[in-house]
């Protein structure tokens, strides 16, 4: 969810350039006057990007609720101590609405009530940096994008933590100047996303596929 998105977003740029390109393609049957065609074409065009449309929404809403109902449940394991949490100091990458979620800290041994946020924190793990989420009550005040926080990774769900708000100023000083902030590999929205170029691949191959679609039946059509 947080840290490979590579096949999610190349389908997605798929689908996005596929429609529009068929929609205008359809134009190709104009010289040949097979209107036909053409309204046939610009029509399916319209239907594949109206669908891309609403299972794009339909896919993230989907995707966000699942996700937030894994945060609740491994918040849960960790802060009442049914497994133990892996300390990792992190950095906040972006802000999420939870309204109708629990929020957890470590400090607190049971949940808090809504609203919450969900914060996506690049975490320094062990093994290797990777994005996690965490549920903090809304009013905690850690929106700023880059926020030095330390958190608590569940050993098991390898993208859910919980702040641990135990630690004191010094220490969240000393987060924020880790020197590994600037020499490890960090997840970024390119990285997660597969790199910028399979994307722009993706979206020139549905491009190129929609206009070769309209290509092909005009001919057929002639």
């Amino acid at each position: 969810m947080l840290n490979d998105l590579a096949r999610q977003t190349r389908t997605m740029l798929f689908l996005q350039l596929l429609g529009p390109a068929i929609a205008i393609g359809s134009f190709f049957g104009i010289a040949g006057e097979h209107w036909g065609v053409v309204l046939t074409l610009f029509c399916l065009g319209l239907l594949v990007t109206v669908g891309w449309g609403v299972g794009v929404v339909v896919w993230a809403r989907r995707v966000d609720r699942a996700f937030k109902a894994v945060l609740v449940r491994a918040s849960e394991e960790l802060v009442t101590g049914r497994v133990t949490g892996v300390p990792a100091v992190g950095m906040v990458a972006r802000r999420r609405r939870a309204r109708r979620q629990p929020s957890y800290l470590a400090s607190t041994p049971s949940a808090i009530a809504a609203p919450a946020v969900v914060l996506v924190v690049t975490a320094l793990a062990e093994d290797a940096p990777r994005r996690v989420g965490v549920l903090v009550p809304a009013t905690v005040g850690l929106e700023s994008r880059n926020a030095p926080v330390a958190v608590l990774l569940h050993p098991d769900e390898r993208e859910a933590a919980v702040v641990d708000d135990r630690v004191t100023p010094e220490q969240v000083s000393a987060i924020a100047a880790d020197p590994r902030w600037e020499s490890a590999a960090l997840p970024t929205d390119r990285t997660v996303g597969g790199g910028y170029l399979p994307m722009l691949g993706c979206a020139l191959l549905g491009l190129v596929a929609g206009l070769g679609l309209d290509l092909l039946v005009v001919a057929l059509a002639t």
